[in-house]
């Protein structure tokens, strides 16, 4: 009778209570998980030095974060075509500009292999020189000059690469090699080439680079034997010499038909013939320590995929030569690499990308990468590892899981997450925290565009779930018509005016012209001597 009365009066409240309890249980780690990301986004906002908003959480809590936490780190930001990986890199890249050139030391690159984000760094730039053009002329100035820009697509203006000028203080035999592998790695042909032809490319050159001459000359050096027997009469190497007089004559054919092959491959876009023809090439060394702003855009609609991944490749080689030689090491540069993938797709980038990964952080150099399937092109357990060892943060938008599964030990989850029941009468059972955490990283094939999750490792345990910051920038014609008046103007990036680049390498090309017509002439005049015809 007294349980019955008791069930009366107290019933209700004991069940409603109870609901409560179990409701808190449930909201408790999701509770401590927004607590611990509060107090973290607080702490950031009170620390000193300029800060970046990058976007805010789903709870509508602002994400603002030192500047020096982005700049200064390795970065990886992962995501499908279409997340918005490319506005978030930009959102960084604006914070970074809209300092300059005020105070800030500190220097940008961007290369890019889509084009997204270099037109949208350029966007970027003619805002803030659009603004600077009208509160400070003298700062407009500063800006413009310290602006540097490679485009492989532009026929005019040009930018001078050429890629056999070699890197200071290095060994010359290095120096071939390492362009011969590249260009034999990454500009695949038909025809495969043995050991021997390796052999061959990396003593032709060798005989270029030692004069300077551009990767242009190849077909000439191949195919005129004039040119080439003046060129080894004036080298300084002997075994170079050795090799061209007793046994470059007696290579195949066919060897030398296919590198003949790969390197018409590499000229079929007339913006890289034109670059890779040039008398100079950048001083990466310098830039970085003189904290420019870099821009670098190896895509164009006649560049092909192989070319585009070959240009990327030999401009990490150089970065990776430079880096090393710094002098200004506290000046902090970032280079932002989209289509990152490709930095890893040989074991010869492979390479370059662990070294630069496990030191450049000592010489004031460091990377953010742009990718949407880094897991497919670094297959690399162990370049897998140093990467997520080396990253001091991560942004993960919606895409491939794997690409992300180093997020998997960190993502937050509840343990009060319910499994299905089929039957209602059955009892409540909850996924394991590891199964929880299986299903979150599965979750991010399914996020909202300009969604991810963002977590920076030395300062949180767990990422968070944020919505990036919106950033309007005009597309397709729209942003072209935009930075037209950067894009096409000589005097803006470094660059030259087609008619002044072409003028320089006649200079050059009538130096070798004018002693292949004295040689001719004095072979000539011998060989009247010798069968005593007088003049």
């Amino acid at each position: 009778m007294m349980d019955w009365i008791l069930e009366q009066f107290l019933g209700r409240k004991i069940e409603k209570e109870t609901a409560r309890y179990l409701r808190e249980l449930s909201l408790s780690p999701v509770l401590e998980s927004r607590q611990q990301a509060d107090g973290t986004l607080a702490a950031f906002r009170t620390e000193p030095g300029t800060k970046m908003t990058l976007g805010t959480t789903l709870w509508g809590e602002q994400v603002t974060v030192p500047l020096e936490e982005i700049i200064r780190a390795y970065g990886l930001i992962t995501g499908g075509t279409g997340s918005g990986k490319t506005m978030f890199g930009l959102t960084i890249l604006k914070s970074l500009i809209d300092l300059l050139p005020y105070g800030s030391t500190n220097g940008i690159g961007v290369i890019d292999a889509k084009g997204d984000l270099y037109r949208g760094a350029l966007y970027l730039l003619w805002q803030r020189l659009q603004h600077l053009a009208q509160s400070d002329p003298k700062a407009c100035e500063s800006l413009r000059e310290r602006v540097v820009i490679y485009d492989f697509s532009s026929r005019d203006p040009v930018s001078s690469y050429n890629i056999l000028a070699r890197w200071p203080e290095v060994e010359a035999d290095y120096f071939a090699l390492n362009r011969a592998d590249l260009l034999l790695d990454l500009l695949p042909g038909r025809d495969t080439l043995s050991l021997g032809g390796t052999a061959v490319l990396h003593k032709l050159l060798l005989l270029l680079s030692e004069f300077n001459l551009p990767v242009t000359y190849m077909s000439e050096v191949l195919h005129d034997e004039s040119l080439r027997q003046r060129l080894v009469a004036q080298s300084q190497n002997d075994l170079l010499k050795r090799y061209f007089d007793r046994q470059f004559a007696r290579e195949p054919k066919p060897t030398i038909e296919a590198i003949a092959r790969r390197m018409e491959a590499l000229f079929a876009s007339e913006g890289v013939r034109l670059a890779l023809s040039g008398t100079t090439a950048p001083d990466f060394r310098q830039f970085q320590d003189a904290g420019r702003v870099v821009l670098v855009n190896v895509f164009g609609e006649t560049i092909s995929r192989s070319v585009r991944r070959l240009l990327q490749g030999l401009v990490l080689s150089d970065i990776r030569a430079s880096v090393f030689t710094r002098k200004k090491k506290e000046r902090a540069f970032l280079w932002c690499c989209d289509e990152a993938q490709n930095f890893f797709a040989t074991e010869k980038l492979r390479e370059h990308m662990a070294d630069l990964l496990s030191m450049s952080r000592s010489f004031g150099t460091y990377f953010l990468y742009l990718t949407q399937n880094m897991s497919t092109a670094v297959q690399d357990p162990r370049i897998t590892k140093v990467l997520t060892t080396n990253m001091r943060w991560s942004f993960s938008m919606r895409g491939d899981p794997s690409d992300c599964s180093f997020l998997k030990p960190v993502l937050p989850v509840t343990g009060r997450k319910p499994r299905p029941r089929t039957d209602p009468f059955s009892e409540v059972t909850f996924y394991s925290l590891a199964e929880e955490r299986a299903m979150a990283l599965d979750e991010i094939a399914e996020l909202s565009d300009r969604v991810g999750w963002f977590w920076i490792k030395a300062r949180s345990a767990e990422p968070l779930k944020i919505r990036t910051q919106e950033l309007t920038i005009p597309e397709c014609s729209e942003l072209e018509r935009a930075v037209m008046s950067l894009s096409r103007d000589p005097a803006f990036g470094q660059r030259l005016s087609r008619t002044e680049y072409e003028r320089l390498a006649a200079e050059r090309d009538r130096q070798w012209a004018e002693e292949d017509d004295d040689l001719r002439a004095g072979l000539e005049e011998t060989y009247q001597r010798g069968r005593g015809v007088a003049k």
